[in-house]
């Protein structure tokens, strides 16, 4: 086999690949909820939807491969020392795509089926969020002085509940090992907790 250089039609290909997310990630940032067609991507970047997925073996490995593009920018733009109290900000600003984040959660849907192209791809990143969350709780915690308590109404205390239930069944198909009902027991009694303790401020 000879030897990759880099350059010519392999290095084209990578590029045109590269310039295909790029265009598709815009085209979700001007696009409402329902996201943009593949013809739409297929127009910025001059090709036809066949010729568009010419560049990626399916519609769902080009839809992984956005996804994926869009984690990889929100990487570098996330500072690796901050601490978890930082999750919110980062968490709202990928949500200002709307376009994205209902593909997060039809990806993520899909990605329960074992042979979906969506599966491996949130396995792997579910387990590394885990694990990058853990150390910055981890380390938020050991730092002097805790953090005032918010409040904790009933309101807010559903509308956690329900995204964890909802969230970690998704993940626990992605990850049999994970413990929903453990799980929701300690949110629950930490959140009664919080809301019980007369020194909240």
């Amino acid at each position: 086999m000879p030897e990759n250089t880099g350059r010519g039609p392999y290095a084209k290909g990578i590029a045109r690949r590269q310039q295909i997310l790029r265009e598709a990630l815009a085209a979700y940032a001007e696009s409402d909820s329902a996201g943009p067609s593949l013809r739409a991507i297929a127009t910025r970047v001059g090709l036809s939807e066949r010729g568009l997925l010419h560049y990626f073996p399916a519609r769902d490995e080009l839809l992984v491969a956005i996804f994926a593009e869009r984690d990889a920018s929100d990487v570098a733009h996330f500072d690796p020392d901050a601490t978890i109290e930082a999750l919110p900000a980062m968490v709202a600003h990928t949500a200002r795509t709307p376009g994205l984040s209902r593909l997060l959660l039809e990806m993520i849907a899909a990605a329960t089926d074992e042979g979906h192209a969506a599966h491996r791809y949130f396995t792997d990143r579910y387990r590394a969020l885990r694990g990058v969350l853990a150390d910055k709780f981890r380390h938020s915690v050991e730092r002097p002085g805790p953090a005032p308590l918010p409040a904790v109404d009933p309101d807010f205390a559903a509308r956690i509940l329900t995204a964890a239930s909802d969230g970690l069944q998704a993940q626990r198909l992605l990850d049999p090992s994970i413990d929903l009902e453990d799980d929701l027991d300690r949110l629950t009694r930490l959140l009664l907790s919080a809301a019980s303790r007369p020194d909240r401020r």
